[in-house]
């Protein structure tokens, strides 16, 4: 028989035993709740993605083609165009063009006709139904064609402003207003000269992305690397020689970019930098900056849009706020593209974007790396 002392013992351990094993089964169960939450909230994520996707399909009501395109200077006239009476020349990079919620797109052509007076462009919905009215473009709302920045306003990878002028063509500004939706729609355009000479029609079809649409960026991200082909200056020595340096000299710089399921972008910068000085520069023959330390600390919230048959990233702002200078800061109703178009690989926890263009006749590739935080 057992003595007291041994029950003693033998209770303590079993005691020991149940209680190790409730932990353990507590904290099992806690686990698996914890990775079935995760897995719903990534199953919604995914649907919405899906269901975002799904829009960009649908063709546009004709209620919103008839209210809700804006081309500044054009006046709009009942029915349909004039019949197309000649063959100026007239052509188009591309018929399938994407095109942005609240911001629109640009509508390409080149002619070689020296003549032009304006555009006529008929919207349709995508069984071919024109709206009740066609704009009439005068030739001075078209805008020599735009293909790549100078160089950014702002030191964020997401920010850049002006565009190089592409050689003999043209392009109509297409804006949208707040109601219009994702989805499809189609346009015809033809061109005219001073004596009514109408060139024969091209049709174009635009798809409207939707906000959002791609759960993979949902997330925050840091910046940890770019990549930049032309954020070089050309400096021409005082001995006539030449050096390519770099505009800025970074010196501290923190950039993060958060990704919301329903389209919602926000990206902080921080940074501090030199900026080149470019007599010391001349005179040295070697890279040399100002003294003076530069701060850049802001804000930037809007909407992002994924293109999954290009499998591409755009951002608009609708807002910015400047953290040291408020009386900077600025809302943008009509949004201001960030980033058009860059190519999105997702490796792990790695986003790389990459955005290609052409400078001066050059062709330039910017690479943007982040990773998950």
């Amino acid at each position: 028989m057992f003595s007291q002392i041994a029950i003693n013992r033998l209770n303590l351990i079993f005691m020991k035993f149940f209680k190790l094993l409730a932990i353990t089964i507590v904290f099992s169960i806690l686990s698996y709740s914890c990775s079935s939450d995760d897995s719903s909230n990534n199953n919604e994520g995914i649907d919405l993605a899906n269901e975002q996707n799904k829009q960009e399909a649908l063709s546009i009501p004709i209620s919103n083609l008839e209210s809700g395109i804006i081309i500044d200077g054009a006046s709009t006239n009942l029915g349909s165009p004039p019949t197309p009476n000649s063959n100026l020349n007239l052509n188009v990079a591309s018929n399938q063009l994407p095109a942005i919620q609240n911001v629109g797109f640009n509508l390409r052509f080149s002619t070689t006709e020296t003549q032009v007076a304006g555009a006529y462009l008929q919207i349709t919905d995508t069984e071919n139904k024109a709206t009740s009215s066609y704009f009439d473009i005068p030739m001075s709302s078209f805008e020599q064609a735009r293909r790549s920045r100078i160089k950014k306003t702002q030191k964020s990878p997401f920010s850049k402003n002006d565009f190089t002028v592409e050689e003999g063509a043209y392009q109509i500004n297409i804006d949208f207003n707040d109601a219009f939706p994702p989805g499809k729609f189609c346009g015809v355009l033809c061109i005219y000269d001073n004596e009514n000479n109408i060139s024969q029609p091209i049709t174009i079809c635009v798809e409207v992305e939707a906000w959002g649409g791609n759960n993979a960026l949902v997330g925050t991200w840091i910046e940890s690397g770019i990549s930049e082909e032309d954020d070089t200056t050309q400096v021409i020595c005082n001995n006539n020689s030449q050096i390519n340096v770099p505009y800025d000299q970074i010196i501290r710089e923190e950039i993060i970019a958060t990704f919301s399921a329903d389209g919602g972008f926000e990206v902080f910068n921080d940074e501090e930098y030199k900026i080149l000085d470019y007599t010391s520069t001349a005179e040295t023959c070697s890279a040399s900056y100002s003294s003076d330390i530069i701060q850049d600390k802001y804000r930037e919230t809007g909407k992002w849009a994924f293109n999954e048959t290009e499998n591409t990233l755009s951002i608009v702002a609708f807002s910015y706020t400047d953290l040291i200078n408020p009386g900077e800061s600025e809302t943008i109703p009509e949004g201001e593209l960030l980033l058009q178009s860059a190519k999105v690989q997702i490796n792990g926890d790695t986003l790389t974007l990459t955005e290609t263009y052409t400078q001066d006749g050059e062709d330039y590739i910017e690479i943007i790396t982040l990773k998950r935080k």
